[in-house]
């Protein structure tokens, strides 16, 4: 092997390599130098055929000839949006049943903790919660067959099949001796894009939404109409992470929030007349005089702008958080004759006061993705020339082409070195799997567990024994750091106990509680409600001029 020790400069760089280039070449007996000319598109797709024809002849190895063509389509999709995708036929199928809400299993939500395939919740439903599987169960068996070690990835071949097949797992489970055999029939699973909706308090309603699957707007009718026969006063509304779905759906749920007739979003291509406006129909489930704050960051992107957008627009709830990721193009999806899709871009949206929300873009996608998540907001910019906006009621400047600007700015402290790491290498749900049970024996269902238990000091030596004897990366600088981090180990401590010995829902409540944006947005409500008086003062002098402002109160004129 021939090495270097030492860097050519660049300009002599260049010939050399050129030179080497040229020795390895072998001639192929041709030498037709032609005109430089523009190629047309026949020239070009006949290029493309002499290309395979290549390859598929003198490449120097067996080649895959469906990947090739796989990564021909997605080179030349690059050249257009960030958003335009081709999706193979193992992707697309993956990608259906996340639209959709549903596919075919057992149904459990899962990790992979010291190489045990662990249950973290039966879905609410699915055959695994049927036979009787419970958090923190480990499947040491599949049909007979060690699952000791598999990957995440091994996991959907072996549970996942065809409704009405069945699958025999073999369980190991805390303060059991003996394996636990289940037959499991697999079954259509509903996986909920409502993940969580409860009541913070006895005034405030709260309600997270995933994803915007084909089955959202009826799942979030049922939340909220629950949370108001409990007496629900006050809503926050969760789009955090939320990267988006179906535009019809999106439109749905604006529909809980506006009053019937509202452009929620309108959408254009590229010929005249390819406008589609899309309105909200019903009477809003969530009555106006319920103050609403929709949580946003730099993760909620598509139809999460377009709700957060609309209810901006119409200055129906304050939007808190993080700007938004800026993703203002719309896809159609067409099937392709290999059993994969294209996610071709047909129109840009916009907002009902007329903003355009995708942020600008190059050929370089890792950098468009990278500037979605810093902390630069082009909206907050005051040294660039933009557009200016309004709401269509109050008259509140906003902006567009960047995502959506919150009203209120908060940000979640970011993780110490220290911390992620223990959250990635998922040490804390490792020792809620092995300890939780004795911790917590105290209490014996969910509600007493969630009121009565704080981790404490006796909690905190015990798990740093555990790390001393797991993670060969412990030592004086990570126990000082463990004490710095004292609080937020306790919060994860209660999180992921919750979630081993009570499922997925459980530690949804308790990471809600602990959320510091989550509790700073009901400190906001009085901002909510001063917004809901701008509003109604609106009303009362209908007929002002929106584009000078004069019909919002003064008590609402220092937050946008």
């Amino acid at each position: 092997m021939l090495t270097l020790d030492f860097i050519f400069p660049v300009r002599r760089l260049v010939p050399y390599l050129i030179s080497l280039l040229a020795a390895l070449v072998i001639s192929s007996g041709r030498s037709d130098a032609q005109p430089a000319r523009r190629p047309s598109i026949v020239d070009q797709a006949q290029a493309f055929g002499d290309l395979n024809d290549l390859v598929r002849r003198y490449y120097y190895e067996e080649v895959d000839q469906a990947a090739l063509y796989d990564g021909a389509i997605e080179g030349y999709l690059s050249r257009l949006d960030p958003h335009s995708t081709y999706i193979s036929a193992e992707d697309f199928r993956e990608m259906q049943e996340r639209l959709e809400g549903s596919f075919e299993g057992i149904g459990i939500y899962f990790e992979i903790i010291e190489s045990f395939l662990t249950v973290l919740s039966p879905i609410e439903g699915s055959p695994a919660a049927k036979v009787g599987l419970l958090p923190g169960d480990r499947i040491i068996k599949i049909d007979g067959k060690s699952s000791v070690g598999i990957k995440i990835n091994e996991v959907e071949g072996r549970l996942k099949g065809p409704k009405g097949t069945t699958v025999h797992v073999s369980v190991q489970r805390e303060g059991v001796d003996a394996l636990l055999e289940f037959d499991i029939v697999r079954g259509k699973i509903r996986v909920p894009s409502v993940r969580y909706a409860f009541m913070l308090n006895d005034e405030v309603g709260y309600v997270k939404i995933d994803r915007f699957s084909g089955r959202t707007s009826e799942e979030l009718s049922a939340a909220l109409e629950n949370l108001g026969s409990r007496g629900m006063a006050k809503l926050i509304f969760d789009l955090r992470n939320n990267g988006g779905g179906y535009l019809e759906q999106a439109v749905a749920v604006s529909d809980k929030l506006l009053d019937p007739g509202r452009l929620v979003v309108y959408t254009e291509g590229r010929r005249r007349g390819s406008r589609e406006d899309h309105f909200s129909r019903k009477k809003p489930l969530v009555p106006e005089a319920v103050p609403v704050i929709v949580l946003v960051n730099s993760r909620s992107a598509s139809a999460s702008e377009i709700v957060a957008g609309a209810v901006q627009d119409y200055d129906r709830g304050l939007i808190v958080g993080h700007t938004t990721f800026g993703k203002g193009l719309v896809q159609k999806q067409y099937g392709l004759q290999n059993g994969g899709a294209v996610l071709l871009t047909v129109a840009s949206y916009f907002t009902p006061s007329g903003r355009p929300i995708q942020r600008p873009y190059s050929d370089d996608r890792m950098a468009y993705l990278e500037a979605a998540h810093d902390d630069y907001d082009p909206n907050a910019d005051a040294t660039l020339d933009k557009p200016i906006y309004y709401t269509e009621i109050l008259a509140r400047e906003v902006y567009g082409s960047g995502g959506i600007t919150p009203d209120i700015a908060l940000h979640p402290d970011s993780l110490t070195v220290f911390e992620r790491h223990i959250v990635s290498e998922s040490l804390v749900l490792e020792f809620a799997t092995k300890h939780g049970q004795s911790i917590t024996r105290a209490h014996v269902d969910f509600n007493s567990f969630f009121t009565g238990f704080e981790p404490g000091k006796r909690e905190l030596t015990k798990f740093r024994k555990f790390l001393e004897n797991t993670d060969p990366k412990f030592g004086s600088e990570q126990e000082r750091s463990l004490k710095q981090s004292a609080e937020f180990v306790k919060r994860r401590l209660r999180r992921q106990i919750a979630q081993i010995r009570w499922g997925t829902a459980a530690a949804g409540r308790v990471a809600v509680e602990d959320d510091p944006v989550v509790q700073q947005s009901i400190s906001l409500f009085d901002k909510a409600l001063a917004l809901l008086d701008s509003r109604a003062f609106h009303d009362m002098r209908r007929g002002t001029s929106p584009a000078t402002g004069s019909g919002t109160d003064p008590a609402f004129e220092n937050v946008r």
